[in-house]
């Protein structure tokens, strides 16, 4: 049985793809500034006495802050507080144990429209004027704020749009604003679509995508197809996270300087911000590039993708534990935005695809090479999954190696029947 998504279907899965845009707080006319603050400061009051009266089933303080709300808050925002609407935004506050934080930062949430030329100007909270390149945002009593949005970024939406077409895209924009930080206005346009949750390709004539994810090196990536009676290899491709030894000698360089006097309290604080890994970032453009791949060899065919992943406990302690483990969660949103049917299966890579041997490691320059003693199998340590994978699917296992290794003299020659 799958996860049901927000309506509560099973058959029906929904992406997502989020383009965030940062304005700065000074660069504001100083009279739409403060009316921004203030309806940021009412909304966000009501919003929490809405959100702990229901949690503690306090009917008169849902009563009044719905009431507050009407009063205070202009009718196109308080969808948000509106139970039977898309754009409730408390469904997933309300599984969560402490959500102190998520109520303080709860950002202004709308249905976004795009107005082209001749059309008439929406009456809702937020709308894009694609003529003018300007996000126009309705602050209620007859005043609104005008953001420049950059052409790239409604060649990324039209984009987008055309990625999924010809299914519906359903646009929000999100609007946040948090005193206590940076003095920044954040933007978040998003778009979501919904489709039908896809079935299990022919791995025959489907393209094959096997995406290794470990804790020692990052992300590897495998194109193939079943072409001919055999298995033919498009591509392989290794992603690294950025470069963490560099950042751990540039933070012991200023710990050395702060131990031997040199202004101590800087060169710390400099050393703490560089030892800082955070590749949430880099994880999603990895995930992207792995997909736009994909879908430029497959050419109009189904995918058959299989993402393996190590689990928790093997990544406990590991520099790259957060970040890895976040590529699934990135990897799901793509999959279903794309409509690709991808499997979570982890493979041996210890053990021969080709007799069951136990495999010898030994490292290279550049990689990581796992042999088989019995049967001479000799392959990158990051791809031996892929061929136990082949296995499963019932297809021929292509040539070893994969790619060109650093191998020893008396490596047996290639058999991929042996």
């Amino acid at each position: 049985m799958g996860m049901k998504n927000k309506n509560g279907r099973r058959d029906v899965v929904e992406g997502f793809r989020v383009l965030t845009l940062t304005y700065r707080m000074e660069d504001l006319p100083p009279e739409q500034r403060e009316r921004l603050e203030e309806l940021f400061e009412k909304y966000r009051a009501i919003a929490s006495l809405y959100h702990w009266s229901k949690r503690l089933g306090l009917e008169e303080g849902v009563k009044r802050s719905l009431e507050r709300a009407k009063e205070e808050v202009p009718y196109y925002w308080r969808k948000a507080l509106d139970e039977e609407s898309p754009l409730y935004a408390f469904s997933e506050m309300e599984r969560m144990k402490r959500p102190r934080k998520h109520v303080l930062k709860l950002p202004l949430t709308e249905a976004l429209q795009l107005r082209h030329r001749d059309e008439k100007c929406p009456t809702t909270g937020a709308y894009i004027d694609c003529e003018e390149l300007k996000l126009i945002v309705r602050l209620g009593n007859g005043e609104r704020l005008e953001l420049p949005i950059p052409e790239r970024a409604l060649r990324w939406l039209r984009d987008k749009e055309l990625e999924v077409a010809p299914l519906k895209v359903h646009k929000t924009v999100r609007i946040q604003w948090r005193p206590e930080r940076a003095q920044a206005l954040k933007v978040q346009i998003v778009f979501r679509v919904q489709r039908p949750r896809p079935p299990q390709p022919d791995p025959k004539n489907a393209l094959l995508v096997y995406i290794d994810v470990n804790s020692s090196y990052g992300i590897a990536a495998i194109f193939a197809a079943y072409e001919d009676g055999y298995t033919k290899i498009y591509e392989t491709l290794k992603l690294r996270p950025p470069n963490r030894g560099r950042r751990l000698k540039e933070a012991a360089k200023q710990q050395r300087a702060a131990a031997h006097g040199s202004k101590p309290n800087k060169n710390r604080a400099i050393a703490r911000l560089t030892m800082k890994f955070n590749a949430r970032g880099w994880v999603k453009s990895a995930a992207a590039e792995i997909f736009r791949k994909a879908m430029k060899y497959a050419r109009g065919r189904a995918i058959l993708m299989n993402i393996d992943i190590p689990p928790a406990h093997i990544l406990r302690n590991s520099h790259l534990q957060r970040t890895l483990l976040s590529v699934k969660e990135s990897a799901e949103n793509l999959e279903r935005w794309y409509g690709i049917y991808a499997e979570f299966k982890c493979y041996s890579s210890r053990r021969c695809p080709l007799c069951g041997g136990r495999l010898k490691g030994f490292k290279t320059k550049r990689t990581r090479v796992e042999q088989c003693e019995n049967c001479g199998f000799t392959e990158d340590h990051d791809y031996v999954p892929f061929h136990w994978w082949l296995r499963t699917l019932n297809l021929p296992l292509p040539k070893w190696p994969l790619r060109g290794l650093e191998l020893p003299t008396k490596t047996k020659p290639n058999d991929p029947e042996a």
